[in-house]
């Protein structure tokens, strides 16, 4: 078992994380950037370090080598990224594998994988899960041709996004140009990686998360789905458990895919795999998975009365899904 954690978080989820992991008996170390120094998350900690100071305090906590070193420093044997900032990344996920600290989320190459939304689409088509007709492109002229071919609109989307950023909506030949130097742009700001693909867009959709938690031992099992349909500016404003208006056997096609793509990836840990549904056709379309925990568990925690952030630290220790009871 995991016995002290460091969590490289702030805010809602860091208080989280230590609520669990308190729960079962972990020691809790937390971070915080200057101004963040009064947070309340600093006080829900067994122990809480500051970081070094920094003009930009987001980017105190995206410095991969200072966290190692003091979860390190700490003797901590287990590293909980939370969501956000470096929840998804390679780099802290290898530090903590070279260092003997536990990362509790997936794999180096399972993060790779699903960081890359070319690759993850080319795992689902590989799986007969249906993806939406797209393609990964490098210029405006490649946008154009795309657009030739399958008609507009279009959806251009950054191959390392997530969160809603490094998208543009495409509606006709003429807004090509601007919506490729706008969305290299931002990726390039956000993920520090500017390559783009281009897929054919959904208008309206149904957009259908499925909730996955996977062991060592390669086996995956399902929470049941959200909908995340009603969404600003790409961003997700509710999330409704269960999903309504889905047809029955829909609804089991995408739980089982969801399943059959996180154990064809080698998954392990907890994470959701996205969908966006056709409403009038009840054609589905794999999208993504976010290899990590997401904002909105709390809502599958609450219609399946599990707590997923301790599933986590217990599968992180070694414990399998039948141990969780799941």
């Amino acid at each position: 078992m995991i016995t002290k954690v460091l969590i490289a978080n702030r805010g809602e989820i860091a208080i989280r994380i230590a609520r669990a992991a308190h729960s079962l008996g972990i020691e809790t170390v937390g971070i915080y950037a200057t101004p963040d120094n009064l947070a309340l998350h600093t006080r829900q900690v067994n122990t809480a370090v500051q970081l070094p100071d920094n003009p930009d305090p987001v980017a105190a906590y995206l410095d991969v080598e200072t966290i190692v070193a003091i979860a390190r420093d700490q003797g901590c044997d287990g590293l909980h990224p939370g969501y956000g900032f470096l929840s998804e990344n390679v780099q802290l996920a290898r530090a903590c594998d070279a260092d003997g600290i536990k990362f509790i989320g997936p794999s180096p190459e399972v993060l790779g994988l699903f960081g890359d939304k070319v690759r993850a689409r080319e795992l689902a088509e590989s799986l007969d899960i249906p993806v939406i007709p797209g393609t990964a492109i490098s210029s405006p002229e490649d946008i154009e041709s795309f657009g030739q071919e399958v008609g507009y609109p279009l959806m251009l989307k950054a191959s390392s996004g997530g969160g809603g950023r490094g998208m543009r909506a495409i509606h006709a030949p003429g807004d090509v140009a601007d919506a490729f130097t706008r969305c290299r742009s931002e990726a390039e700001a956000a993920f520090g990686d500017g390559s783009l693909f281009v897929e054919r867009l959904i208008e309206n959709p149904q957009h259908i998360e499925v909730q996955v938690l996977a062991d060592a031992t390669g086996a995956v099992t399902h929470l049941y789905e959200r909908d995340c349909s009603l969404q600003q500016r790409n961003q997700k404003v509710l999330e409704i458990s269960p999903a309504p208006r889905l047809d029955t056997d829909l609804r089991e096609r995408l739980l089982q895919q969801a399943c059959r793509l996180a154990e064809s990836a080698g998954y392990a840990n907890a994470g959701t795999v996205e969908f966006l549904v056709s409403p009038e056709t009840d054609t589905h379309f794999f999208i993504e998975c976010n290899p990590r925990i997401q904002v909105e568990h709390t809502i599958t925690e609450a219609v399946m009365n599990t707590d997923l952030v301790e599933a986590q630290f217990r599968i992180a220790s070694g414990a399998t899904l039948e141990d969780l009871a799941l």
